[in-house]
């Protein structure tokens, strides 16, 4: 809990920062690459993190992988770092990108289905969920898990919606268990 509390503080401030000098959009882009790199260049982590490499050099490597952004961008990887916290950049940017959604008054939806669904589905369950929410706009990001059987699951930030058949059948059964002692 105290990890998140403290990774979401690293995003408001950002935020914050953003707000007052009108590149939220530039700096959301920014932070959503820094997250890639984080999540996909092993390379790039394993440097940051070898306790044997000083911090000047991480540091230049953050200025140059980093060079074509902003230096709010740049200066929060190098708190981050200094912290011992590199390995949250994909929370700290999914943080930002929650209060961003927040500040616009939009959702990101993750739908699980058993298969991939179409662009009229997509927008069905947009527009279900927006309204269900008080949002403008919810954001889809559909990923296919065969395991379900049918239906839907959908989370949004801590919250999921499950009318999968995987889970009607599993309430079913422990209601049959209940009524069977």
């Amino acid at each position: 809990m105290r990890d998140v509390t403290i990774v979401k503080r690293y995003a408001e401030a950002l935020f914050e920062v953003a707000v007052n000098r009108d590149i939220v959009e530039s700096v959301r882009s920014e932070l959503h690459t820094a997250k890639q790199v984080a999540q996909n260049d092993a390379a790039f982590v394993r440097f940051l993190s070898e306790p044997k490499i000083g911090l000047d050099k991480k540091k230049t490597l953050i200025e140059t992988s980093f060079a074509a952004g902003s230096i709010e961008v740049r200066n929060t990887l190098k708190l981050l770092l200094d912290a011992g916290r590199i390995d949250s950049i994909p929370q700290v940017a999914d943080s930002f990108q929650a209060l961003y959604d927040e500040s616009q008054g939009t959702a990101q939806a993750t739908v699980y289905s058993v298969r991939a669904l179409s662009e009229t589905e997509k927008q069905t369950v947009a527009e279900t969920f927006a309204q269900k929410l008080g949002k403008k706009a919810v954001s889809i990001d559909n990923k296919v898990d065969p395991t379900l059987l049918g239906g839907l699951k959908v989370r949004i930030g801590n919250t999921i919606y499950d009318s999968t058949i995987k889970n009607k059948l599993t309430r079913i059964e422990r209601n049959l268990v209940n009524v069977s002692k």
